[in-house]
Formats: structure tokens, C-alpha cells, sequence
């Protein structure tokens, strides 16, 4: 575990007078910003600059001890919804995190000694929209691989699952809360989801909760309008990879879609692993799937205990052992920025009527002889997109600063129809224009085996050109200069671009050679070109 070197500090205190440090900074008063889409993307690079690993961090170690100040500083070290003393100290923290900001309105929902904790971000006052976005992340903590784990009496510190999705969602609320959007933003901290998802079931049984005489009219309007899910589960444990697992339906698909580019717009630099699977049920994304709601999860992975591509099995994962000292705070920043950016992007411009349909322009030659050809074009954006250039799916390089874009992309021989597609996260605008590739000829390989031979062995000429062949000749000359033999050859049968042929170190006579050094002409034929390559052949006795 030499990757994981980094300690806690020796001294409690220490962490805990960290935390106040920086709470007291982040407490300060943020002045509203009004949304206003004309500076969009400088906006979303000042938001990446306010998400802090050290703000991170001190979130997820107060998370892990769960101190109570009343009580000369205990520290509960579990969540566990079964220890409702440290349950409810937990829940007064969230709390006070919440009303950072004036703005949230922040509430309770209890069911069955379970609460779920929710700061709501009301939509400006003159809005008329009803929908509903949310970022949650389950709070409660479990230790259940440890062979006599006791909820009311042994630790469950839970740093990385799910201190780490706690802490992203609490400073996104600290930091969105500034900005004033058509549509409503909801912030929930979710209990019981290690009892098999109580907070989330609960949460959307009375979103979708109808009463019995209703008309129609009202049934409709009744049902919360969720159109966004982003639950925060778990995606510390990495010190491999920047990589991230996003967990979707196909009708929550686009929601994994907008992170995939605004990964890419704003260079944030993570490894995306999208999953798309109805039956994966890991997390609380899934009681928003069955209520109808459009969810994603982000986690470090939907199989944790296991290693996979990028990603080392988290052997603390469910353990007394999940503390702050195993988790990659950079990885949490990273993906802390990411659901920041892509939220206020998809609250400012997706939903909005009146937002411009992104334009994408592509510029080709006319003719080329290049058979990897670098393409130009421009577009204009006022959020983020990707460009992909078909057939071949090349993602293009984008400058932000004067909307053009570049990309390398292959062809074919004959006439290439490339479309380029900007995507966004709700629809896609195209371009298509036509290129004619005449390339010039090129040998890819040839090949004189063996080289040396002796004189009982066949030799075998083969060669191979960027394009098609139509004859193949091979003429072997001694040292003297004189021809002794001409040799035709024959194309591979599905390849018209491989042709071979193969000499038994005989002459046109039939004799065989002396032992030396011939020198092979080996001559093709392309487009009515004709093109010679020459190679020395020894033969030995």
C-alpha cells in the first residue's frame, strides 16, 4: 500500500481546528450572482477554482468522527442509523453545513426513526418552471465485512462511503446557492440507504405521492417534476486513476452524457467509465429508476470489492478501516467540480426556451493525397459541447477561446463523406461535407525471407503498398548485372494491396545459381505507375 503512505495527523485536535478554520471561511456571506448565460463558460472556470481538496477533506474527517462538542469533544467515529445518538449528531451537522447559506431552506423528513435531511434552492421568484433538480448522497455508515461489527458499539467511520459524497454534495450547495436559476435545486442528505435505501425510497414514494380524489388535471400536477438525479456515492478509493464510474438507465442516459462533456470542456481531466444497466442496483439511484425518475450515481465503482479496469479492489470498503488516510482528496476535488459545473449548466441553458442551438461549420479540401488528413472548423456555443467527426469517431480538440476545433482524421481511397456532429446534452447539430483522397503510392512492407538462404530453399518476395496493386514482377540480376531470372507475381486474394511470390534459386534455364549476392528488382504496378524497390539476396551452399 505504498500508494497510500499519507497519515491522518497524530492529534485529534489538530483535525478539528482544521475544520473550524475552514468552516469559518466558507461561512462568510456569498453575495447572489444572478445566472447570465453571455459569460456561461467563465463562470464554470471561476466554479472549478472555489472547489478546494483541503475544504473537501475537512468536510470528510468531521464526517468520520462525528465529534460532539457538548460532550467534551467525543467523537462517535460511526453514522450508523442504528446508533441514533450519532445518528442525530451527524444530522445537526449536515445541518448547520446547509445554512451556510441563507438561501437553502432546509428541512427534515422522518419516517420510521429515519431522517432525510433537505436543502432546497428555491427558483427566482418571477420562474414559472416546476422542475426539480437533485444532488444527493446517502449519510449513514455500515461496517458490515468485519466479522463481529456491532452498530451500537464498534466504529463505522465511513470516510470514503460515503464521507466523500457527503462532503462534494455540502460544499456544491455552499457554492450553487449563489446563483439564482428558473428552476428549483434540492439538496438531500439521505438516511437508512445501508438498511437497503429507506431515505430514497421514502423520498420518492412522497414525491410521486397522489391523493385518491384527484382529477386527472391534478393527478399530473400532483407528482413532483424530478428531471435530474445526481447521487453521490463513494469515489475516494483510487490512487491509481482519475476514474469515476456513472451509473445510468437509458432514459437518464443524457444526464451521463452532459458529464462526459463537460469533463471534456472544461478539462477537468477525469476517466469516465460510463455504465449503462437497468439492473444495476448498487445504489439509491435505483428508487428514483422505479419511481420513473431520470438518476445517475457516481462512484469509484459498482464493484468495489473487486478489481477492474483502472481500479484496485477497496479492501476497507464496508470496514472499520474506512478513514480519511485512504482517500484521494484530489480525485474527490475532481469529481466535486465535474457534478458543479454540469448542474449549473444544465440549470442555466438546457431547459431554457429561448437558448441558442449550438453551430458547427467543417472545412475540407476539396481533393487530397494524405490518408490521415487534419481538419479544420468552428463552432459557436454558449455551454458546453463535444465534437465528434464521423464515420471514423474522432473527438476533436476544441479552443474555447476562439471557437475552432481540429481533428486528425483517416480516410479511405475514393470519395470520403465526413460529418461532424456537436453534441450537447439534450439533442446534436451536424455538418457534412466530402473530401476525394488520391493517395500517392507507398510501400507499407517488404519482405525477402530468408535472407541469407541456402541454395535448396525457396525464397519468398512479398510486398505490401498503402494502395492497390495490379502486377507484381521480381527480376534477380548476379553481381555481373546479368538477368537470370524474371518471376511474376500473385495477389493475396481478399487484398489486392498484398502481393508474393516466391524463387528456388533457379535460372530462367533451370540451373541452379552459384552461391553470392543477387540483386532483386522487385516491381509493382498501381494505377498505371510503375514503382521498383531493390534488395540484396545471399545464398549460401
Amino acid at each position: 500500500m505504498a500508494r497510500m503512505s499519507r497519515q491522518l495527523r497524530p492529534s485529534f485536535q489538530d483535525d478539528i481546528k482544521k475544520s473550524v478554520v475552514f468552516f469559518s471561511l466558507l461561512c462568510i456571506p456569498l453575495s447572489v450572482v444572478a445566472e447570465n448565460s453571455s459569460n456561461f463558460s467563465q463562470r464554470g472556470d471561476e466554479l472549478l477554482t472555489f472547489v478546494q481538496s483541503e475544504a473537501l477533506e475537512a468536510q470528510v474527517v468531521a464526517l468520520q468522527e462525528n465529534v460532539v462538542p457538548e460532550r467534551n469533544f467525543h467523537a462517535h467515529r460511526t453514522r450508523s442509523a442504528h446508533h441514533r445518538e450519532a445518528t442525530e449528531n451527524v444530522i445537526r451537522y449536515i445541518k448547520s453545513q446547509f445554512h451556510r447559506s441563507r438561501r437553502l431552506q432546509v428541512s427534515e423528513q422522518v419516517f420510521g426513526g429515519i431522517k432525510n435531511i433537505v436543502a432546497v434552492l428555491p427558483p427566482r421568484a418571477n420562474s414559472s418552471s416546476k422542475r426539480i433538480f437533485i444532488i444527493c448522497a446517502h449519510y449513514d455508515t455500515a461496517a458490515g465485512r468485519e466479522p463481529n461489527w456491532n452498530p451500537l458499539a464498534t466504529i463505522a467511520p465511513g470516510a470514503n462511503n460515503n464521507g466523500t459524497g457527503v462532503a462534494a454534495m455540502l460544499e456544491i450547495a455552499h457554492l450553487l446557492s449563489r446563483y439564482e436559476y428558473d428552476h428549483e435545486l434540492r439538496f438531500v442528505a439521505l438516511g437508512g440507504e445501508e438498511l437497503g435505501f429507506l431515505g430514497s425510497r421514502f423520498y420518492v414514494r412522497n414525491a410521486s405521492a397522489v391523493t385518491a380524489d384527484n382529477t386527472a388535471d391534478d393527478t399530473a400536477q400532483a407528482r413532483e417534476r424530478i428531471v435530474c438525479v445526481f447521487n453521490l456515492d463513494m469515489f475516494g478509493f483510487n490512487w491509481k486513476s482519475d476514474l469515476v464510474e456513472v451509473v445510468s438507465n437509458n432514459d437518464s442516459s443524457w444526464i451521463s452524457r452532459a458529464l462526459i462533456i463537460a469533463n471534456r470542456w472544461y478539462n477537468i481531466g477525469l476517466k469516465i467509465r460510463r455504465t449503462q444497466d437497468e439492473f444495476v442496483d448498487f445504489s439509491s439511484h435505483k428508487s428514483f429508476w422505479d419511481g420513473g425518475y431520470n438518476a445517475i450515481t457516481l462512484t469509484e465503482s459498482s464493484t468495489p470489492w473487486r478489481d477492474s479496469q483502472n481500479y484496485d479492489a477497496n479492501i476497507f470498503y464496508h470496514t472499520s478501516d474506512d478513514t480519511a488516510d485512504k482517500v484521494n482528496f484530489r480525485l474527490v476535488r475532481k469529481i466535486a467540480q465535474l457534478v458543479l459545473v454540469t448542474t449549473d449548466s444544465l440549470l442555466t441553458d438546457m431547459f431554457d426556451p429561448m437558448r441558442r442551438i449550438p453551430q458547427v461549420t467543417l472545412e475540407l479540401p476539396p481533393t487530397t493525397k494524405a490518408d490521415e488528413l487534419e481538419i479544420t472548423g468552428t463552432f459557436r456555443s454558449d455551454f458546453p459541447i463535444d465534437i465528434i467527426i464521423h464515420p471514423s469517431k474522432v473527438e476533436a480538440m476544441l479552443d474555447r477561446e476562439t471557437q475552432t476545433w481540429t481533428a486528425t482524421v483517416p480516410l479511405k481511397p475514393g470519395k470520403n463523406a465526413l460529418r461532424v456532429i456537436a453534441r450537447y446534452p439534450l439533442g446534436a447539430v451536424s455538418a457534412v461535407q466530402s473530401t476525394i483522397l488520391t493517395p500517392v503510392f507507398a510501400w507499407k512492407d517488404v519482405v525477402v525471407f530468408p535472407n541469407p538462404v541456402r541454395s535448396d530453399t525457396l525464397t519468398e518476395f512479398r510486398v505490401e503498398a498503402n494502395v492497390d496493386m495490379t502486377e507484381m514482377r521480381v527480376f534477380i540480376y548476379d553481381s555481373d548485372g546479368n538477368l537470370i531470372k524474371r518471376i511474376e507475381g500473385v495477389a493475396d486474394r481478399l487484398n489486392q494491396r498484398l502481393w508474393r511470390t516466391w524463387w528456388n534459386q533457379q535460372t530462367s534455364y533451370g540451373l541452379a545459381v552459384s552461391p553470392g549476392v543477387y540483386v532483386c528488382h522487385i516491381t509493382v504496378v498501381s494505377k498505371g505507375a510503375t514503382y521498383t524497390y531493390l534488395e540484396k539476396l545471399a545464398i549460401l551452399r
